[in-house]
């Protein structure tokens, strides 16, 4: 739970979604990627949420927090893609004015050492490097393979995640999403009355929080009968609860409706309510 949590407040520091989306750099990810994330900085760096999530994420991760009290990494980065694995690695990969950032990184380093011609820096928790004139991380022992697969010209990246991604919304600050595996499919199964497979979320940052979570399901009619489902449990009480817990702009604006194979729930968050959300999400930190 933690480490979710924490690639996804990570995924807030950067990038610029309009220079590819960050496709290009899917293809440094394991090809046991699970989640995917992406972010649009120039998009929500001056607003108030992102102002939160991104001290959250220094709060959270101590290495962040060391190289942006060092340098304004939100200033210096365009892109950020993350890739985590269900064994809870990962590699980040980021692109822009990284010179400071690697001096900073470097700094933490343990020892150096080669690969295919490429220098990389081991750290005590992990190992970073400068492929194609991006700043590399990578946990402990995944950062050769990464480099494999940079240098492989037809590499695109994992299959599932390309899916994924493509069906995220544009013009948005995150992006990104989740393969489903058994355990978290029978749970939605048995509340939704079917199967998810994979899901994609995009969050727009201005003065509001805007959520949009797709599932996707392995038709039309098993969708409209997971958004039939959550439908029937917003009840005028269980929406009262949601304002009580969370607030009257997330509760008013919640929505769920199926979208071909995709059951598709939208909000919108003030920046209290956010706050709220985000006090809630420290408890499991």
């Amino acid at each position: 739970m933690r480490f979710a949590l924490v690639m996804l407040l990570v995924a807030v520091v950067a990038t610029r979604a309009e220079a590819g989306r960050g496709t290009a750099s899917l293809k440094y990810l394991p090809d046991d990627t699970s989640i995917v994330l992406a972010s649009d900085v120039a998009r929500a760096r001056g607003s108030a949420i992102f102002k939160k999530l991104f001290k959250l994420a220094r709060d959270q991760n101590a290495t962040l927090d060391a190289i942006a009290s060092a340098q304004p990494v939100e200033k210096l980065v365009d892109t950020i893609v993350i890739g985590a694995t269900p064994n809870q690695t990962a590699v980040v990969v980021l692109e822009g004015r990284i010179d400071k950032l690697l001096a900073e990184a470097k700094k933490q380093a343990t020892k150096t050492d080669t690969h295919e011609g490429v220098t990389y820096w081991v750290t005590a928790d992990g190992e970073l490097a400068v492929i194609d004139k991006k700043l590399v991380f990578a946990s402990p022992g995944l950062l050769t393979a990464v480099i494999d697969r940079a240098k492989d010209k037809k590499a695109k990246g994992p299959g599932p995640v390309r899916t994924i991604m493509a069906a995220t919304q544009p013009n948005v600050a995150v992006f990104g999403g989740a393969q489903l595996d058994s355990s978290m499919k029978s749970q939605f199964n048995k509340s939704l009355g079917a199967e998810p497979q994979w899901a994609a979320f995009s969050f727009g940052m201005a003065q509001k929080l805007t959520v949009d979570v797709r599932l996707k399901f392995v038709d039309e009619t098993a969708a409209a009968a997971a958004a039939k489902t959550i439908n029937d449990q917003l009840t005028p009480d269980r929406r009262g609860q949601l304002e009580a817990f969370v607030g009257k702009e997330f509760s008013d604006s919640l929505t769920v409706d199926p979208q071909q194979s995709f059951a598709r729930i939208a909000a919108t968050l003030t920046g209290d309510e956010v706050e709220k959300v985000v006090s809630f999400a420290k408890m499991f930190m």
